[in-house]
């Protein structure tokens, strides 16, 4: 038999079974909301139960009401159903209600609800409780969000006018109201609301979302008398609490100073869950394993404490990093700037701490020092630490997780080594820089010879990726002239099927030594040449067709840099720096084969997933093989063992991630990163100042790059523009005339391969992928580190 409950009346025990809805219009009665009469129904078996109902709803005298569902399934804390069950509005009557609630219960069993309720909810069954309230005649309405969902810590208020279910079925657009510490951010034009009721509805969230004990999304009217109805209130479910600061670091930030620098190169964009909880742990453990050994981190020092993450994007804190400098001899605030960002950071300031006393800076210094002297034992451990990291992939998915989490600690050491050669080849430019510094009054020219002094050196990993790249065309085109006209589909057809034992040879030889590197190859997502070979294949065209092609440019001896570096030394000071520029040459080969190891270790990892991926994707326990790179390491487990909410989580990640990715920021900042708006991006002017570090004058037509299929239009002498010297990018340094980038050093690891190709390059030029256009006529001075826009591609 059917009972029927006003709303206010619902007995406490029952509360549980009547739906999220009904359970949610209850609460806010007892809170003190105003909302709109009703009575709920629940256990409808026969044309009996309709008929009570019916009589019900005339001794309410309501009129037109609203038909609604509240399943035990819908809008519970850890999932919304909403949108799965039937709605129905302006409802008059009893003929027109009876069929309006047998409408509703029957949506109980369509085919989306029962596919959600299996796949997301792990359940077969639902329990289905209709809800009958008397109509709002709406001014206007709309829904809140007592947390905005893109938005630190503000409240969103949607509104459209008339029915709220304008806004919930996307048939009108909604203004938006975000608000603040009690103010409206912004008023829109022909405002449907008040600056007042803006602040009403956002203070009708905080308080709700006080009194449920989380962040809630509710529905509201103001009725023709500009009261507030309050309509339902409900969870922000796992997919609403998705947001682009949902991955920001816990630290303190406010008054920290940060930059792009350096880790914009290596990890250029916005950085996928699992990628931050792996790699980008790793990479900040290697750091804080350093400094603790220097006894100049804290104690219990948090994950991210050097490297962290806002908007899914990775920043250096600098203020951290400025702390050896306090701790230590041989280190300063603006070595620590032009290492991180090829630059000092002369309007930012130093972190606020006492230098430590002279014995204990002392103490500090000594493993300092060693660890500058370590290069060649960091690159015996890196060996060491490679030769011990196994992975299985033929057994089952529980086997391979318990191998990722087993290789975790041995992957962090990894890292820890690479910083380590990073120390070896830092110390000795430090060195350099603060006893050559006094000879220049300009420290650009210093770190433009200082980088002139490390080009020519003899196959250091990442230059060797396109010598042998290089090695391989000229393979091809004499076992086959006509290879040059393929397309890189037939390229790898003949390569694979059809070329001689020479270049298949050659072939085996390249992917062997360098397949595991790639495009963005910092991050898990991305695919290894050896995982992707129509990646792979293409940028083996451009090379094959660039060949003949190549810029000629005068190259200038690394000894002449050298000796003008030193030219105002004396012999004596000459011959003791000298030692430090031949340091400093070894450590960038140190380094580079480091950072290559690095790679491979992380494509171990990415294969290592991709193989869990695909067995999940098997057993149903995700939906697609992408999906797991929008979860942390951690709950990768959790889905293992059942957690099946983390899908959803998983999937509305990966619907924000666009937006992430076209996020830009500024190259520094004091305080908290914050995505730069348009009109922070743009700019009228024509000149532009960045950081010489290789050198030479280029002018050319521009072409920006931002992906591979921008990369593959590279043409003979163009000035290629992008956001950071991706080593993706190096097989096209020896067409291109010269080189621009958003950020870098003289030290970044695509830098060190093109003053190889003695490319002039210029980088840290502020939004140059947004100032400047492909098509545009450029120079660039590797000199100066000046850029001219010489004329607009009309």
């Amino acid at each position: 038999m059917t009972k029927i409950f006003d709303l206010q009346d619902i007995p406490e025990n029952l509360l549980n079974n009547v739906g999220g809805k009904a359970r949610g219009l209850n609460l806010l009665i007892k809170y003190g909301y105003s909302v709109p009469s009703g009575f709920v129904i629940t256990d409808i078996d026969d044309d009996d139960d309709f008929d009570s109902v019916a009589q019900k709803y005339e001794s309410m005298g309501f009129g037109a009401v609203s038909v609604r569902s509240s399943a035990s399934t819908e809008d519970g804390n850890d999932f919304s159903a909403a949108g799965q069950f039937s709605t129905f509005l302006n409802v008059n009557g009893k003929e027109e209600l009876k069929k309006a609630i047998k409408d509703c219960i029957s949506s109980l069993h369509n085919s989306t609800a029962e596919h959600y309720t299996k796949m997301f909810l792990n359940s077969t069954s639902s329990q289905m409780t209709v809800v009958i309230q008397k109509m709002v005649n709406a001014r206007c309405a709309g829904v809140l969000f007592s947390k905005a969902p893109m938005r630190r810590s503000a409240a969103l208020v949607e509104v459209v006018p008339g029915l709220g279910e304008n806004l919930v079925s996307g048939a009108v657009a909604a203004q938006q109201y975000f608000v603040k510490n009690g103010q409206v951010e912004q008023m829109p034009e022909n405002s449907l609301l008040s600056h007042q009721e803006a602040i009403q509805i956002a203070d009708g969230g905080r308080k709700a979302q006080k009194l449920f004990g989380q962040p809630m999304d509710m529905e509201w009217a103001i009725d023709e008398n500009n009261q507030i109805q309050w309509l339902q209130a409900r969870p922000i479910t796992v997919e609403e609490s998705v947001n682009v600061n949902e991955f920001d670091c816990e630290i303190d930030g406010e008054n920290n100073v940060y930059t792009m620098g350096n880790i914009g190169e290596v990890i250029p964009g916005a950085v996928t869950p699992l990628n931050i909880s792996t790699n980008m742990y790793a990479l900040d453990y290697g750091i804080k394993a350093t400094t603790m050994e220097m006894h100049c981190a804290p104690k219990d020092t948090p994950p991210f404490f050097y490297i962290s993450t806002y908007y899914n994007h990775m920043f250096f804190n600098m203020s951290n990093m400025y702390r050896t400098s306090h701790k230590t001899f041989g280190t300063a605030k603006h070595t620590c700037d032009i290492i991180i960002c090829g630059h000092e950071l002369t309007d930012y300031p130093d972190i606020d701490m006492k230098d430590d006393s002279f014995i204990k800076k002392l103490f500090h210094t000594i493993p300092l020092i060693k660890l500058v002297l370590s290069g060649e034992s960091a690159r015996k451990g890196m060996d060491k630490a490679i030769s011990r990291l196994k992975f299985d992939l033929s057994k089952d998915m529980n086997t391979i997780y318990k191998q990722i989490l087993d290789n975790f600690e041995l992957f962090k050491k990894i890292h820890y080594y690479h910083y380590c050669t990073s120390y070896y080849s830092g110390g000795a430019t430090n060195i350099l820089t603060l006893k050559l510094e006094k000879h220049f009054e300009d420290r650009n020219q210093l770190q433009a010879l200082l980088a002139g002094s490390l080009t020519q050196i003899d196959d250091f990993e990442s230059a060797n990726v396109l010598r042998m790249m290089k090695s391989l065309s000229e393979e091809i085109l004499r076992d086959n002239p006509q290879a040059k006209l393929y397309s890189s589909a037939d390229l790898q057809d003949y390569i694979e099927n059809r070329a001689s034992d020479v270049v298949k040879t050659s072939y085996q030889n390249f992917m062997a030594r360098h397949g595991h590197r790639g495009i963005r190859e910092m991050e898990i997502r991305s695919l290894s040449w050896n995982q992707n070979k129509k990646s792979f294949f293409k940028t083996l065209k451009s090379v094959i067709s660039s060949l003949g092609q190549e810029s000629k440019r005068a190259e200038k001896s690394w000894t002449e840099y050298a000796d003008e570096l030193l030219s105002a030394c004396t012999p004596t000071q000459k011959a003791n720096l000298m030692k430090y520029v031949l340091k400093a040459r070894k450590g960038v080969c140190y380094r580079e084969y480091t950072k290559s190891k690095v790679i491979y270790a992380l494509d171990q990892y990415k294969q290592a997933y991709r193989k869990l991926a695909e067995l999940m994707t098997d057993a149903l326990i995700l939906p697609d093989v992408d999906a797991i790179y929008f979860l942390t390491q951690e709950e990768v487990g959790r889905l293992l063992s059942g957690d099946t909410h983390l899908i959803k989580k998983a999937l509305a990640r990966r619907r924000i991630f666009p937006q992430l990715e076209e996020m830009k920021f500024p190259f520094v900042t004091l305080g908290i990163p914050e995505p730069l708006s348009d009109e922070n991006t743009n700019s009228d002017s024509v000149v532009y100042h960045g950081t010489p570090v290789s050198r030479g004058v280029a002018s050319g037509i521009a072409r920006v790059v931002r992906n591979e299929e921008d990369a593959s239009e590279l043409s003979e002498g163009e000035i290629m523009v992008a956001a950071c010297t991706d080593i993706g990018w190096t097989p096209y340094y020896n067409i291109i005339g010269g080189l621009v980038t958003e950020i870098g050093s003289a030290l970044s690891h695509g830098i060190v391969v093109a003053r190889e190709y003695a490319l002039p390059s210029v980088v840290n030029v502020p939004d140059v992928m947004s100032v400047i256009h492909t098509g545009d006529m450029v120079t660039i001075d590797g000199n100066t580190g000046m850029v001219y826009i010489d004329q607009r591609n009309s």
